[in-house]
This record gives structure tokens, C-alpha cells and sequence, in this order.
């Protein structure tokens, strides 16, 4: 009876772990310093997808826009006023975009994966990189649950992990 109890409490630990919107850990490539951090002023976020990656332009001004909301949002203080000098822009590169197959998640969890890969740069006003970071979400989940989750779905969590690259960090 106790290893049941052990599986159930495993099972949901795993159903948590792979929701549609938790937030990946971004890997520095080449991280903010400290004082880069606490001065750090986004002008504008843009994305674009390198050459292969299958996004629509419609994607991507989708994904620009709800990054630029929950950084102002959850980041306000990041945010550039109008006017402000020497802001950074935020630049999400995407490596892939992959929406998956509904049908291959409901048949079995781990088929059909949803896969966001992108690189992220702030650049400065010289066109210099201030810092990079890779962030990727997928969701693998079977069932109704993965059959009825889609990409923007997944894209919440993927935005919440860009996020997490400039909020300021509790003390």
C-alpha cells in the first residue's frame, strides 16, 4: 500500500513537471553581470526565426507582443520610458518551433512533443550583445490533456522562462 502511495505522489510530481506552462531554467551563454542587471533598461522586444524554423510572421508578432506584455507586467522596471537613453532591445531567435502531433500525444506521452528552442540577446543601442541566453520549453504529455494542449499553451511557459532572465531575483 505505502509504494503505492510512493507511485501516485511520483505521477503527480511528474504531471506537474511537464505542464504546458512551467518555467525552463534560460542557460547563460554569456550572462548579465550583477550591475548590468540592476541598470538593465528593454526598449523593444523582437523576434525572428534562423533559416528551417517554420514560423509564420503572425507567430512570431504573437510571441514579440506577449513577451513585451508580461515584461511590463512582471518586469516593469525593466521597461524603457519613452525617451529614455540607451536602452536594450530584447531579440528572441528561434532555433525551432515545433507544434508536434496532437494525436501522437493522446495515443502516448512522449510522442508528438511540442518543442520552442530560441536563442536570446539584449543588445545595446550599438548593436553590441550584452548578454545570451538558450531557452527551451517542451511538453510531451499524454492523453486528453496532451491531445488538447497546443503550442500557444506551451508558448506561455516558454515566455515565463524568457522572463526569468531579467526579473530581479528575491534577496
Amino acid at each position: 500500500m505505502r509504494s503505492f502511495g510512493v507511485a501516485i505522489l511520483l505521477g503527480v510530481a511528474a504531471i506537474l513537471a511537464g505542464c504546458a506552462d512551467s518555467v525552463s531554467k534560460p542557460v547563460p551563454v554569456v550572462a548579465l553581470a550583477p550591475e548590468q542587471k540592476s541598470a538593465l533598461k528593454i526598449k523593444d522586444v523582437m523576434a525572428e526565426a534562423v533559416s528551417g524554423v517554420e514560423m509564420s510572421k503572425y507567430d512570431l508578432d504573437r510571441v514579440a507582443g506577449k513577451l513585451k506584455g508580461e515584461l511590463s507586467l512582471h518586469a516593469a522596471e525593466m521597461m524603457a520610458a519613452e525617451g529614455e537613453t540607451a536602452p536594450v532591445t530584447m531579440k528572441v531567435v528561434f532555433t525551432k518551433y515545433d507544434r508536434g502531433s496532437a494525436f501522437a500525444r493522446a495515443m502516448l506521452a512522449g510522442l508528438g512533443q511540442i518543442e520552442i528552442d530560441a536563442d536570446v540577446f539584449l543588445i545595446d543601442v550599438e548593436g553590441k550583445t550584452l548578454a545570451q541566453y538558450e531557452v527551451s520549453k517542451d511538453f510531451a504529455f499524454g492523453g486528453i490533456y496532451g491531445a488538447s494542449t497546443s503550442i500557444e499553451d506551451v508558448e506561455v511557459g516558454f515566455i515565463k522562462s524568457v522572463i526569468e532572465i531579467v526579473k530581479a531575483q528575491p534577496a
